[in-house]
């Protein structure tokens, strides 16, 4: 039985409504602690919780546990990332009478409220919604997949070999590490968006609409003359959304999140997303799957699910950018003022422009069929904070970086991760000299060891992605450098070469 305690912790601002949730984790909780700090962004709100309970309850095993058996190996009490007791007090009598330990364990619950987005417009809420149920069906469909063909037991021929047999364990924990321990995920989207409605279905008829079956494609500004529309969004909207307990990544557990990130920061992160890439690679089947219940077309950046209305209004939007920032200062004084140059250059102008010519080409290159080459598994937004990184007290220990919020996962090319990465966590001083070309070198290498540690039970070699890197590392030597544009002088400067672009050429 939960028992509720409201004195134990006076700064606890709602008694009840998390029990049930926590209760996932922790079956015997008692009560919980909501610190003042939350993370709030634009599709979620997140808050460390402090949980306590009875020493009779151990945490849960969590949603990627329920693998065990399928990739042979239990998590043990030993598991650097399971959340660690906060404190203890003794005393507390249980049922018969007999003392029991009182324990504090700290979580992180990330929540979505559908009722808390009815600002937006029907599209960028929908995302918002798609955004939570594609993190769902990672953590509890797919990410048990993954695993599972990570240990070669996915219609692969078994193997006896000795020598493959101390090789499993490795197998089966290193994409494993790289996640976090979910205790419980979770999505009631009833009424809203039909389970097999795709991910990539932006023009969905809006569900408040009278007539949702009828044409929907200005649902921004639709208005239904039913004056209750309002009344029914409402009723649809009540108890709709969903949450993922965590395991907390506090600096307390040993994890810390940073941006920009350092080129040996920025190399574990490619490290764990290499894992990832290497999950997938090749498998048609699970590909399929993947795109099938998240999306076919992996990627925040993906048109196929933003708003339409984002591409149409992008060049008017870039010339208020340009407008508005065309001078810097002004505060103290005319003589205060700078003009921005830069954003008069003629390139520069026309920017949005180009943008807006080349945006339907460029997502549709970065979308690939299941049984396409090179297809793969992909995050679809890696940029810095979305990974946790172990703390400098840690880094020669057994942690790794751990990646987060898969809301944009689906079918894609690995290197689309990587250059999200690089552009979004990286300083351009440190891609100089060399560097950008040591960070995908590292990331090839890395997906290189991965297949074929996956792959290996099957007794054939990766010669796939061999190939590729050995591709890599010619053009490099043919080609030089990436192209890096920056400023100099209050210009841009492009370098003549451009190897990334020529490897995206190969695929």
């Amino acid at each position: 039985m939960i028992i509720i305690d409201s004195c134990f912790h006076p700064a606890a601002t709602i008694s009840q409504e998390l029990l049930p949730i926590l209760s996932h984790a922790l079956p015997s909780v008692i009560s919980y602690t909501l610190p003042s700090e939350r993370v709030v962004q634009g599709n979620a709100e997140g808050s460390r919780i402090v949980a306590r309970h009875s020493s009779s309850s151990t945490l849960s095993e969590g949603t990627l546990d329920t693998i065990e058996d399928a990739i042979t190996r239990g998590k043990g009490d030993d598991d650097p990332r399971l959340p660690v007791t906060a404190s203890r007090e003794e005393g507390r009598e249980n049922d018969n009478n007999s003392s029991e330990t009182i324990e504090e364990t700290e979580l992180f619950l990330k929540r979505v409220a559908a009722s808390s987005y009815a600002h937006k417009s029907w599209t960028d809420m929908r995302r918002t919604l798609v955004y939570l149920r594609t993190e769902v069906r990672f953590y509890n469909e797919i990410a048990p997949l993954l695993l599972a063909a990570n240990d070669g037991s996915n219609n692969h021929d078994n193997d006896d070999d000795d020598d493959d047999e101390d090789d499993v364990a490795t197998r089966t924990t290193t994409l494993r590490n790289h996640l976090p321990v979910v205790h419980h995920a979770d999505y009631d989207l009833t009424g809203l968006i039909p389970e097999d409605c795709p991910t990539t279905d932006a023009e969905q008829a809006s569900p408040f609409l009278k007539n949702n079956g009828g044409d929907n494609n200005n649902n921004d500004d639709a208005i239904d003359d039913d004056n209750d529309m309002e009344l029914r969004k409402n009723r649809l909207l009540q108890n709709k959304g969903g949450h993922i307990l965590l395991q907390s990544l506090s600096p307390s557990h040993g994890y810390f999140q940073d941006s920009p990130l350092s080129p040996f920061q920025s190399s574990k992160c490619l490290a764990a997303v290499a894992e990832l890439h290497a999950s997938a690679w090749g498998d048609e089947g699970l590909l399929r799957t993947i795109g099938d219940r998240l999306s076919t077309a992996g990627g925040s950046y993906q048109l196929s699910f933003r708003n339409p209305r984002e591409l149409r209004e992008l060049v008017e939007s870039w010339d208020g950018f340009r407008a508005r920032f065309a001078t810097i200062g002004g505060g103290g004084g005319e003589g205060d003022v700078v003009v921005v140059d830069i954003l008069e250059k003629e390139s520069v102008v026309r920017l949005g422009r180009r943008v807006y010519d080349m945006a339907e080409y460029v997502s549709k290159e970065l979308t690939p069929e299941a049984g396409d080459e090179y297809a793969t598994m992909v995050h679809g937004d890696y940029k810095a904070m979305n990974v946790f990184l172990p703390s400098e007290s840690t880094r020669e220990g057994n942690k790794d970086a751990i990646m987060i919020d898969f809301s944009c996962a689906g079918i894609g090319y690995g290197m689309s991760d990587v250059g999200m990465h690089i552009v979004h966590a990286v300083l351009p001083r440190d891609l100089d000299n060399g560097g950008e070309e040591r960070l995908v070198e590292g990331y090839l290498v890395a997906l290189e060891n991965a297949v074929n540690r996956r792959r290996r039970r099957r007794r054939r070699s990766y010669t796939c992605c061999l190939d590729i890197v050995l591709l890599w590392r010619r053009r490099m030597r043919d080609s030089g450098s990436f192209q890096k544009i920056h400023v100099d002088g209050g210009g841009f400067q492009s370098q003549s070469s451009n190897a990334l672009g020529r490897f995206f050429n190969l695929l």
